[in-house]
């Protein structure tokens, strides 16, 4: 559950708290989460997907000068475009489609050497690509590309409306090997694509589940990728079964509406916690939209979304070793370099 670990150790980095609670995040996650509130009133499957276009901007770090803030709008964006990519993927022969997310996630790792901001299409487009291999409807694939991205467009509108503050600086980052980090993104898509098969071979209804946890826990260093594997599998059972309780319940809209507003602003005022818990609120919303129509099959979505996760997490362990070479050549190169 630690994702802070290896930051500390860090020289002259203090290790962050395991739980982080901040009010003005979490006031800044409400009026995100505005919008996603009275459209959930009304039609929370329209309202659902709008809270998942404006969480990806409620849990990143705010940006404080103007200038850099339509970074909130990029990364929602982001969100939404690499969901419904995994989703036109899944049109693909089977095996196409794996080979295709082993080159997605290989070119995300290899980008990383040209641009420090292409960090994100490894952390969270390669991801995302892969939680779209769970969606096979056009339909619906763009309704919720549309969706996300007028929420991130609305999370950015109201940003600006926050006081600028000076901008921190930021250490000069090393240049990793290309070559090394290409490696590096082969191994690591090779282990999301294998879970992607062998959720596809057990006929699992969202395949996609399996290679984005895989994804998402992975890091180069051995003890965070396990306390993040561990986090992950135990926010997901916290966030499906919370979901599950509040269908049972036969809640109201209006209820609805209040703990969607809720989960966004704890996760907004959560967001620098050293304990991998993001993911709960994550997978709150998604069972909300899933199972919105279909509450009689809480029960299945439930232990296809646990065990998928174990899945993808043990694939991501496993393929650590074949990883780590990889890493250390591009560390090391980069060190040289610097």
């Amino acid at each position: 559950m630690t994702e802070g670990r290896a930051a500390a150790r860090a020289p002259g980095r203090a290790e962050p708290p395991a739980i982080v609670w901040s009010w003005p995040d979490a006031a800044r996650g409400l009026v995100y989460a505005l919008p996603a509130i009275a459209v959930s009133s009304v039609n929370p499957a329209a309202g659902v997907p709008l809270a998942l276009g404006v969480l990806p901007s409620a849990i990143m770090p705010f940006p404080g000068t103007a200038r850099s803030r339509p970074l909130l709008l990029i990364v929602g964006a982001l969100t939404g475009v690499s969901l419904f990519t995994g989703a036109a993927l899944t049109h693909l022969p089977t095996l196409v489609t794996a080979v295709t997310l082993v080159a997605v996630v290989a070119a995300a790792a290899w980008a990383t050497t040209r641009v420090a901001a292409a960090q994100l299409l490894l952390v969270l487009a390669a991801p995302l690509v892969a939680v779209g291999l769970s969606y096979d409807d056009w339909a619906s694939a763009l309704r919720l590309l549309l969706l996300m991205v007028l929420g991130a467009v609305y999370a950015w509108a109201v940003s600006m409306l926050w006081k600028p503050r000076p901008p921190q600086p930021r250490p000069q980052r090393p240049v990793p090997s290309a070559p090394a980090m290409l490696g590096y993104g082969f191994c690591l898509g090779t282990a999301a694509a294998v879970s992607y098969l062998v959720a596809i071979g057990l006929d699992l209804d969202h395949p996609g589940w399996a290679p984005a946890a895989c994804l998402l826990v992975a890091r180069p260093d051995p003890d965070l990728l396990r306390a993040r594997g561990a986090g992950r599998v135990l926010s997901v059972i916290v966030g499906a079964a919370a979901a599950v309780l509040t269908l049972a319940a036969d809640a109201a809209n209006g209820l609805l509406a209040v703990l969607t507003g809720v989960v966004i602003s704890a996760a907004a005022a959560t967001h620098a916690s050293r304990w991998y818990i993001t993911s709960a609120f994550t997978t709150y919303l998604v069972f909300l939209l899933l199972l919105g129509d279909h509450p009689n099959q809480a029960g299945q979505k439930f232990t296809e979304r646990v065990a998928e996760t174990v899945l993808g997490v043990t694939l991501a362990v496993l393929s650590e070793p074949a990883r780590r070479p990889w890493f250390r050549i591009s560390r090391a190169s980069a060190e040289a370099a610097h």
